[in-house]
């Protein structure tokens, strides 16, 4: 009851509709008091109320008025608990504020102590600064309050190195290379090394260059009996860094010719024709013996059928001859058809030729660019050869 009592007086006070609502009950109610009183003809009261006293207005009102006294009392004894209460949380906080403010002097004068110290080199306390208050002038002797230690200042650790740049050399990358050195490259797939020379900077996307001087490129050659060209793999590349550090690094790659085709365009080498021309002559000179020797024989043919050869004792040197040519002859085809089978067609390219090399694999090349950002590449990359 006291909160809604607490409510109401709230809202009287700032709501707008509850005032109005409140002037006219208010008005109500005198309105039926003095309408009660003024116009009502007085009759005479029954048996019963006349009794109990409930039918006397005057009683009604006056039993509403007390009850509304009685809140009212306990309304304001309520209001006095609180402000009580309010007073004595007051009084805490401003004490809490003093023993605050209080402790705070303390520690400034201990810092003021100990710089002092530390400035003159000595143990001897500074003296206090002398005031007013008497908190300024009394020795600090609140054990709560620990000393602040001497010891060596903490200093702050160095930033964490930063990591190194990385020359990134990408797959589809090119660069423009000269070869050094001819080769023969066999058709059977034996690689054959190369060396490449780099005839600028390595090119990528959107005109992105790495220039690596005149580094070289170590490549394996294979030739290709299809189409008479030399295959070319990209095998290891070796750089000099401006600040004279060499370096090496495993990539892969394979080169373009000048026609826009994989691989250099060749002469191819095989040795078929020399094989055939070789074994006809040879077989050429073992009929040329096998005939002689024929000629120089004599042939007697019996009546049963059966026959024999002889040779005339002087057609000897001349038979001896024949069949000592074809027995060459024979051993000659012999040693072609041996080293045939040894034989490998290859596919020559001369040195000179320039290319591109493209890239197959990612390539990061440390403490190039610090050293680029010291120098200037233009000056610093001379020739290796």
């Amino acid at each position: 009851m006291s909160q809604f009592l607490k409510d109401l007086t709230l809202r009287l006070r700032s709501d707008r509709k509850t005032q109005v609502i409140a002037g006219l009950v208010v008005v109500s109610i005198l309105f039926l008091m003095f309408s009660e009183n003024g116009t009502r003809r007085p009759r005479a009261p029954k048996q019963t109320e006349a009794a109990s006293g409930a039918g006397d207005p005057d009683e009604r009102w006056g039993d509403l008025v007390q009850r509304f006294r009685g809140d009212l009392q306990s309304i304001q004894q309520q209001t006095s608990v609180l402000q009580e209460e309010m007073a004595t949380q007051k009084k805490a906080l401003q004490d809490y504020e003093a023993t605050t403010a209080e402790i705070f002097k303390k520690i400034l004068e201990r810092l003021h102590e100990i710089q002092s110290t530390q400035n003159t080199g000595t143990n001897d306390p500074a003296p206090r600064p002398v005031g007013d208050d008497p908190l300024l002038t009394e020795p600090v002797n609140d054990p709560e309050l620990e000393p602040i230690s001497s010891g060596p200042i903490a200093v702050q650790p160095p930033p964490p190195p930063q990591k190194p740049r990385l020359a990134a050399v990408m797959p589809g990358d090119s660069v423009r290379v000269k070869l050094l050195a001819g080769v023969n490259a066999p058709t059977d797939g034996t690689p054959y090394p190369v060396v490449l020379k780099l005839l600028g900077s390595i090119m990528g996307p959107d005109g992105n260059s790495i220039p690596l001087g005149e580094a070289r490129i170590i490549a394996a050659a294979q030739g290709s009996l299809t189409d008479s060209r030399v295959l070319f793999r990209l095998t290891r590349l070796s750089i000099r860094l401006p600040n004279g550090r060499r370096k090496e690094f495993s990539i892969d790659g394979w080169i373009v010719g000048e026609d826009g085709i994989r691989g250099l365009s060749g002469v191819l080498i095989d040795p078929i024709g020399k094989a055939i021309a070789g074994a006809g002559m040879a077989g050429a000179l073992a009929g040329l013996g096998q005939g002689i020797a024929a000629a120089n024989q004599q042939y007697t043919l019996y009546s049963n059928g059966t026959g024999s050869s002889s040779v005339d004792s002087s057609q000897i040197p001349a038979y001896a001859g024949g069949v000592a040519l074809s027995s060459a002859a024979l051993e000659w085809q012999q040693l072609i058809r041996q080293r045939i089978s040894q034989l490998v067609p290859v596919v020559q390219v001369l040195s000179g030729r320039e290319a591109t090399a493209v890239f197959s694999q990612s390539l990061a090349i440390p403490d190039l660019l610090e050293a680029l950002d010291d120098e200037n590449p233009t000056m610093v990359y001379t020739s290796l050869d």
